[in-house]
């Protein structure tokens, strides 16, 4: 396969209708010469800073253009432009983009999916979900969980982590059919359409939803699949004096998109802040997300993803 550029891979959207898989078309190569004189960078030359630290600005106006949407219930024409204007951020990064249209009450809705290819062919699945509730933008809940997967795949593509990782932005996680247990949609679609090999090469999935807001950052579980990707957060967080806490899932089908891939065996968490007095609520804005907050909860996952090794993609394993 070609790549455009290290991390992510080149071409144009492919789009995946249901019970059917993508094939991303690639352009040609273009081969340019060096002229003598100029010398290449080294390979282990020193990343520009830009390149290494998240940027909380870019998360909080990516969230902002999602919010610009208004209210993106499932099936919506807001949730189909938001996804649709998310795409055009990962190929602007040289990012193929798989696009899996699912059925919904009523309609349609997408998942996005990116790949960015590491040393290790296993896959880590982070995740987010790009509707909101009826009756609130969902800035935290959960626009800037995916504005954090489009600054994910702008630094990995600079700086590449040891696994594979797969950053999948979910249609349809609220319900909108007043079935409260009827939800998750676009996860439970892309757990579906994985095939054995893939769920065996799937060491872990974090789902960041709701992380903008509030004094205490959990990881939570449904109990039902392994713990190994909780215990890997709480170490991770304790080495760098992040205070996070593991917190069953109290809904008997989840309350994030861990849900399908925990069920599926996958060890998988969910990742939050649910503190939040704008919780599906219309006050539930990017200007009222804090700051340092937001830094906090995403940095923390990326240097999860940067320290993965062989070592780490093994014992996520033992369960």
């Amino acid at each position: 396969m070609l790549l455009a550029a290290p991390g992510c891979t080149g071409g144009r959207e492919a789009v995946s209708p249901p019970g059917t898989s993508a094939v991303a078309t690639q352009p040609p190569a273009v081969v340019t010469t060096v002229p003598p004189e100029v010398e290449p960078p080294a390979e282990e030359a020193e990343l520009p800073v830009a390149d290494q630290q998240l940027d909380v600005q870019r998360v909080l106006t990516d969230s902002q253009a999602i919010e610009d949407f208004g209210v993106r219930p499932v099936g919506s024409s807001a949730e189909r432009k938001a996804t649709e204007m998310i795409a055009r951020r990962f190929r602007d990064l040289g990012c193929t983009v798989r696009v899996e249209v699912f059925p919904v009450p009523g309609g349609k809705s997408r998942n996005l999916v990116v790949r960015i290819p590491g040393a290790d062919s296993r896959v880590i699945v982070v995740g987010a979900h790009i509707d909101s509730k009826r009756g609130t933008p969902g800035a935290n809940d959960d626009a800037v969980g995916v504005a954090m997967l489009v600054e994910y795949a702008r630094l990995l593509k600079a700086r590449p982590a040891y696994p594979t990782v797969e950053l999948v932005v979910f249609g349809g996680e609220e319900y909108n059919d007043g079935k409260p247990r009827d939800h998750h949609r676009g996860s439970r679609y892309r757990v579906k359409q994985m095939t054995r090999t893939e769920l065996r090469r799937t060491s872990g999935m974090i789902s960041v939803d709701v992380i903008g807001y509030g004094p205490k950052l959990h990881v939570r579980t449904m109990g039902v699949g392994p713990r190994t990707m909780s215990d890997l957060l709480l170490s991770e967080a304790d080495r760098l004096g992040v205070a996070l806490t593991y917190l069953k899932d109290p809904g008997p089908t989840g309350w994030s998109d861990h849900e399908p891939y925990e069920k599926a065996g996958v060890p998988a968490v969910w990742l939050e802040r649910l503190q939040d007095p704008a919780y599906h609520k219309m006050s539930d804005t990017t200007d009222h997300l804090q700051v340092e907050h937001v830094r906090e909860s995403g940095q923390l996952v990326l240097d999860v993803l940067r320290r993965l090794d062989a070592g780490k993609l093994d014992a996520l394993a033992r369960h």
